[in-house]
């Protein structure tokens, strides 16, 4: 049977934050998957062959050799469809721009081009197979999950991200992000499931961790894309992979869980307040623990407060929040991982007209 397969339509696109040697930064705005791109495009950038020679003192050639072209790193290029702040900020490290309700609308260009910090970018192409449908020999086949349809896979980072020329006429304008990619080694085998690792599809890590040598990784996979986050959501790496699913490896040789634990979706609770008090404070119980929140706290100052209630819990990348500040605007306070809880503890809010907070 042959492994030969087509790569026919780009279907999804994840872009995940790293630093220069290709490791996963966890954090609140660090993952993203869209089908929102025209295009990417890699081009080899080469070493080129040289031609080596020595003349005799007759003028003839006396010893001839040549070195071999050496592939140095790529030039990922992606045309993108729709204006995604947080894509194009994920991948440059730009500012944003956000709404009154701290939610990203646009962004602000910088003369600095990131060298430190770059994204691990992962593309799902379809096209069949010959070895999509194969003919079944016995009644196990009944036991597998998978859907029957494979996707060709593409991994590689890249970093020193910039965007190309904008042309706004009267037609549609494009976005282009184009980068230089690194090699990954650690990457490892990554925190996502993206590979078979049974004869029944069941979705798990790479099979080999990404090393010093290659930039670019292509494979076929039954396991299907993930779904479109809709923006940039959170990054769990130290928080989820715990004892005894190690991202690398444990104490005693123990090794990397061959399935990663699943990135927890977003849990957002909002804390408003209205009444337009002038002092005071309100409770809010965090995983039972009891926060003090003054009455015009900024978003920052209820993640420190919620960071120091639990050190051993919470640090910058498990927690954060966006809005605020209060009372005149609602802060969101968001997690990476499942589970928390927050409820609203006593009220002591002054000044105003009847002063109180919600939790929601």
């Amino acid at each position: 049977m042959s492994n030969a397969f087509p790569v026919v339509k780009g279907i999804a696109l994840r872009a995940t934050k790293i630093n220069s040697c290709g490791m996963p930064i966890a954090g609140p705005r660090n993952r993203i998957v869209t089908s929102g791109f025209v295009s990417v495009n890699i081009t080899k950038v080469n070493k080129e062959a040289q031609d080596l020679e020595q003349q005799n003192a007759e003028g003839l050639i006396c010893v001839t050799d040549r070195t071999p072209p050496e592939r140095k790193y790529y030039t990922p290029a992606i045309e993108l469809c729709n204006v995604d702040p947080d894509l194009i900020t994920l991948f440059n490290g730009w500012d944003q721009v956000l709404d009154f309700d701290g939610e990203g609308v646009g962004f602000r260009d910088d003369p600095e081009v990131d060298i430190d910090y770059g994204v691990a970018l992962e593309v799902w192409t379809g096209g069949r197979g010959d070895d999509d449908c194969p003919t079944p020999t016995d009644d196990s086949i009944f036991s597998s999950a998978s859907s029957g349809r494979k996707y060709g896979y593409f991994l590689l980072g890249g970093v020193e991200w910039e965007m190309g020329n904008v042309d706004i006429r009267a037609q549609v304008a494009t976005f282009t992000l184009t980068g230089r990619t690194i090699a990954m080694p650690h990457w490892g085998r990554g925190p996502y499931n993206v590979a078979a690792t049974d004869s029944d599809g069941t979705p798990g890590r790479l099979l080999t961790p990404v090393s010093q040598k290659e930039h670019f990784t292509v494979f076929r996979t039954p396991v299907p894309p993930p779904d479109p986050t809709g923006g940039a959501v959170p990054l769990a790496t130290s928080s989820i992979f715990v004892s005894p699913s190690y991202y690398y490896g444990g104490p005693a040789n123990a090794p990397a869980v061959a399935v990663a634990p699943e990135q927890a979706p977003v849990e957002g609770f909002t804390l408003t307040v209205t009444g337009a008090p002038t002092a005071g404070s309100f409770d809010i119980l965090v995983d039972g623990a009891e926060i003090v929140v003054p009455y015009n706290a900024t978003a920052q100052e209820v993640v420190d407060a919620v960071i120091a209630s639990n050190p051993d819990v919470f640090n910058e990348t498990s927690v954060w929040a966006t809005g605020g500040p209060l009372p005149t605007t609602a802060v969101v306070l968001d997690f990476d991982s499942e589970g928390h809880t927050v409820t609203l503890g006593a009220l002591a809010l002054t000044g105003g007209t009847s002063p109180t907070a919600t939790v929601t």
